[in-house]
């Protein structure tokens, strides 16, 4: 089994989290210091990343805003970590940090969509829309996203589908689109693993592919 490069000590980073948060700024030194080259790792290997061309300037743009949202206002981010804990035993602080990275990322892209969309045309029609989503291999085959390669083509398929879907099923779709894995969208969503956040994904596809049908 290949080892990831500069893989992340739950054990350690959970220690310099209580330190931190009773007061001990050295502990936030040494936390920021263990986990940077690993966000830059987990960054860079986001799927959404490689839609702004995986570049060196925007991961390191990602750590720095995910690095800010732990330690920002004392710590307010880091405190999270401890509730989310208690409401996942079975999990440590490398599920959670994956978590927030996901969310990061997600966050940045969304932000930087005008550089996205620069070649992207002015209007994509609902049917167009739903076309190119309900007859990738991703509906079929759970496994492979849609080739959204435009920000605003995934815009206008997250306003469509927050008019049809209940909301855990659009929830778990535009996670999954924007990248997330099914471990981290269960996560995300409080789900009992990746087969229920799957079960969610798929459900959502059969609602889009319903919803094409009658419209198309």
């Amino acid at each position: 089994m290949v080892r990831p490069k500069d893989p992340i000590d739950a054990s350690l980073c959970e220690a310099l989290v209580v330190r931190f948060t009773a007061g001990d700024r050295k502990a936030w030194e040494l936390l920021v210091g263990h986990l940077w080259p690993a966000c830059v790792r987990i960054v860079a290997s986001r799927s959404a990343m490689r839609q702004l061309g995986s570049s060196q300037d925007h991961v390191a743009n990602v750590v720095t805003n995910l690095i800010g949202k732990l330690g920002d206002e004392d710590g307010r981010g880091l405190r999270l970590y401890g509730p989310w804990r208690a409401r996942n035993p079975e999990k440590s602080f490398d599920d959670w940090i994956r978590i927030v990275a996901a969310n990061t990322v997600r966050d940045y892209v969304r932000d930087h969509a005008n550089e996205l969309a620069t070649d992207a045309p002015k209007e994509i029609g609902v049917k167009r829309l739903l076309n190119e989503f309900t007859t990738s291999g991703a509906t079929r085959e759970i496994g492979e996203r849609p080739p959204f390669t435009a920000a605003q083509t995934a815009r206008q398929l997250l306003a469509y589908a927050s008019g049809h879907l209940p909301e855990d099923q659009h929830r778990a779709l535009m996670l999954w689109i924007e990248g997330s894995g099914f471990d981290e969208i269960a996560g995300e969503l409080g789900l009992g693993g990746a087969e229920a956040a799957a079960k969610l994904v798929r459900a959502a596809v059969a609602v889009l592919r319903r919803q094409f049908a009658r419209d198309a």
